[in-house]
C-alpha cells in the first residue's frame, strides 16, 4: 500500500445535510470511514449563496471504488416506487431497505 491509498478523497456533493449523513451512514455499514466538510457553512445559507455551501463527503482513496459503488446502489434506490414487504404485505416507501412493520429486508 502506497501513501496515496491513505488520502482523503471527495467521494460525494449536495447540499441536503440530512443526505449526508445517509450517505455517512450507508459509508458506515459497510465499515468506510468518512468524514462531512463544509457542515459549518449550512448555517449561513441565505446570507452566502447556496454553491458555496456545498457539503463533501470524504472516504479514504483506498476505499473510493467501494464508496462508489455504495452511491451507485443509492442513486438506484431512489428512482423505485413503492414496494410491499412480502412478509406482512405492507406498502413501504422506496427509502426503506427494511419493512417499517415488521422488519424483513427487501429483496
Amino acid at each position: 500500500m502506497t501513501e496515496n491509498n491513505f488520502k482523503w478523497r471527495c467521494a460525494f456533493t449536495t447540499d441536503n445535510l440530512m443526505e449526508a449523513h445517509i450517505v455517512q451512514g450507508l459509508f458506515a455499514q459497510a465499515k468506510i470511514q468518512s468524514r462531512i466538510e463544509g457542515s459549518a457553512l449550512q448555517g449561513a445559507i441565505g446570507e452566502i449563496p447556496t454553491e458555496q455551501a456545498k457539503l463533501s463527503l470524504y472516504v479514504y482513496e483506498i476505499k473510493l471504488r467501494d464508496a462508489q459503488q455504495i452511491l451507485l446502489n443509492y442513486a438506484q434506490s431512489q428512482l423505485h416506487e413503492d414496494w410491499h414487504c412480502i412478509q406482512c404485505r405492507e406498502i413501504n416507501g422506496p427509502a426503506f431497505q427494511y419493512c417499517w412493520q415488521c422488519g424483513k429486508q427487501h429483496e
